[in-house]
């Protein structure tokens, strides 16, 4: 198979890109950051498709890193190849919403219908395990997954035993490893170790449950008898508690009586109290006679009170007419102003003063007639309360023969009740209690509850145990179950195991088989590459590797970088001649000849070009590769990225 065009509609950084290649050697070159892992990835993705991580890895894997640039456009693309003689388009859409992969045949335009969708039902042997550990290198890329050895083994064994490609050593493995710690995870044996803990400590002595029966047994003889004398005692009890109800009767009786009658009489007393309090102390003939003399004096002055008024009148009459004639005598004998108006302020100021020395006299006795008038209506007042008593000193004196007469019905009462308080107490009622007092009977009851408690104690005792013993006999049938089944697990996983070290050692057989066809191969490689510097290496079914130095086998990390990268492209190359004896494979160098001096550049294309791989795609940022391959006058393609339209 070769890689005739690539028409990259959408992948990444580039739009529209398409790109043409020839058999044998191209060399696409582009400076840092033009694109070329993306074209070694697209070609990747065009056979294999797009791997898609979960979770958090989802942000970091190959679909997220080379997702278009410009949001919103394609995911796609396709790729024409030549395989067998037949040209084949393939074309991907990588979105994952809508994601489809599609085989034309070009020389009929048939659409090739591929199981799985899976590239190597229709190029054999070519998987994305093997295209990533012998066709695809890229820098510090070279060393091989060592997983992939066991991979090879089966391939190796299935074309060289069966012609077929249908068993995966590494799968294989990988599941069988998953279904024996799939036996270990489900087996129950930690579970088993906890239940018989539990057993351990549910331990106990087997004549303990008849030791605990014959208890029961004679404790209940025991309270059977204490109950006969308690029943017996009972017998004299009630008789007695019969007399104590006829007591208790009188006694409740008298007691109903003996508060009535204090009842009675507390409601009379506090009505007598009261009355008493609102009778007169004053006796009607004094309240009379007071009456009468409080009259006398108001009616006294009452006539002074008139008699005043005609008085004062003619008094003021009097001054007035005898003391306007010298008034008038000095007005009319004197001239001078000031003695007429001297004389007549003077006349009326003697006019004012007597007025209001008579008008003050006649104000005292107007107090004095309103105070006997109050006076007199006290006085009558209480005349009127004190008509009013005279029928209440009779009620009075009835009810205080009432209260004489309660007095003595209390005080009789209380002879007869007198031995019923000091038997039963102030507060006597008609219940009675159960309960025998006398000291025999208190005895036999503190006996039936002491042996009703132990008894108890010893029946509970014995539910526990009845339990432990089907909690046990349960433990015992879970045990078992859990022991078969960490046998059954045991013996499964020892089944897997079993057949594990069988394919092991299968697959020593099988690398014996092809391993020293490995080994001459990668010699002879490493030998052309390393201008004989190296003749002779070893690799394991591990696809560890080791060098013959000439003075003992060293590992490829204690040799230089670049002769470690080297003797990896030559067990790349030789396990593709391997998988692919035909050699029609391409055969993809990714920036891989960094660590290489110009002398090791220079034999390992050398020996790269001897090779006849069918088609060879070198992507590099240097020219130097070019100039190798001038100077060596192998014919090769150049391709460059630099004016790509993105």
């Amino acid at each position: 198979m070769w890689i005739k065009r690539l028409n990259i509609t959408h992948f990444g950084r580039f739009y529209q890109k398409q790109l043409s290649f020839n058999p044998g050697i191209n060399v696409i070159y582009g400076e840092n950051e033009s694109g070329k892992s993306t074209v070694h990835q697209f070609i990747q993705a065009m056979l294999f498709g797009v791997e898609r991580l979960r979770g958090k890895a989802a942000r970091r894997d190959v679909y997220t890193k080379f997702q278009p640039w410009e949001q919103g456009r394609s995911y796609e693309g396709s790729m024409e190849i030549e395989h067998d003689g037949e040209r084949y388009r393939l074309v991907r859409n990588f979105y994952k919403e809508d994601e489809f992969f599609r085989v034309e045949q070009l020389s009929t335009g048939k659409e090739i219908n591929l199981p799985g969708n899976e590239i190597d039902t229709l190029i054999d042997g070519l998987n994305r395990s093997n295209f990533k550990n012998t066709l695809s290198i890229s820098q510090l890329e070279s060393q091989i997954d060592m997983r992939f050895g066991l991979s090879l083994q089966a391939y190796m064994a299935n074309i060289q035993k069966t012609k077929s490609q249908e068993v995966d050593l590494n799968r294989t493995f990988e599941f069988l490893k998953k279904a024996k710690k799939a036996c270990l995870d489900k087996s129950p044996e930690k579970q088993l170790r906890e239940q018989q803990n539990i057993r351990n400590n549910l331990a106990f002595s087997e004549s303990e449950e008849e030791r605990l029966s014959a208890d029961i047994r004679e404790l209940e003889k025991e309270l059977e008898r204490v109950r006969e004398k308690i029943q017996f005692c009972q017998s004299d009890f009630r008789e007695n508690r019969r007399k104590e109800q006829k007591e208790r009767m009188a006694a409740v009786r008298l007691i109903e009586e003996n508060n009535a009658i204090a009842s009675r009489y507390r409601e009379l007393k506090s009505a007598y109290e009261q009355m008493k309090c609102t009778m007169p102390e004053d006796n009607f003939e004094d309240l009379k006679e007071k009456w009468d003399e409080a009259n006398e004096d108001y009616e006294d002055l009452a006539d002074q009170y008139d008699q005043i008024s005609g008085r004062n009148l003619a008094t003021l009459f009097s001054i007035a007419m005898f003391g306007i004639i010298p008034v008038a005598a000095v007005f009319f004998l004197k001239s001078n102003m000031f003695i007429r108006f001297g004389v007549i302020v003077a006349f009326i100021g003697v006019l004012l003063l007597t007025s209001f020395i008579l008008q003050r006299g006649r104000r005292h006795l107007g107090i004095r007639l309103k105070e006997s008038k109050e006076n007199l209506q006290d006085i009558h007042d209480q005349m009127e309360q004190q008509m009013f008593g005279r029928g209440n000193q009779e009620r009075l004196s009835q009810m205080k023969e009432e209260l004489d007469e309660l007095r003595e019905q209390y005080e009789k009462i209380q002879i007869p009740l007198k031995p019923y308080i000091e038997k039963y107490g102030d507060d006597i009622s008609l219940e009675t209690d159960d309960v025998m007092d006398n000291e025999s009977s208190g005895k036999l009851r503190n006996e039936e509850e002491r042996l009703m408690k132990s008894l108890e104690r010893l029946i509970v005792q014995k539910e526990n145990f009845e339990q432990r013993m089907a909690e046990r006999e349960d433990l015992e049938l879970e045990i078992k179950q859990l022991a078969e089944e960490v046998k059954s697990a045991k013996e499964e996983a020892g089944i897997i195991q079993e057949c594990m070290d069988i394919l092991y050692d299968l697959s020593e057989e099988i690398h014996s088989d092809f391993g020293h066809t490995l080994n001459r191969e990668v010699s002879d490689m490493i030998c052309q590459m390393t201008g004989g510097k190296y003749t002779w290496l070893t690799v394991d079914n591990e696809l560890n590797i080791k060098v013959d130095t000439g003075s003992g086998f060293a590992e490829p990390d204690q040799l230089s970088v670049g002769t470690r990268e080297q003797i990896y492209l030559a067990l790349r190359a030789a396990m593709v001649k391997l998988l692919f004896p035909e050699g029609n494979m391409p055969l993809i160098l990714d920036d891989s000849f960094g660590f290489y001096d110009d002398k090791r550049l220079l034999q390992t294309l050398e020996w790269l070009s001897e090779q006849n791989f069918e088609q060879i795609l070198l992507f590099t940022c240097q020219t130097r590769e070019m100039s190798a391959f001038e100077q060596l006058g192998v014919p090769y393609t150049s391709i460059s990225l630099n004016d790509r339209r993105a």
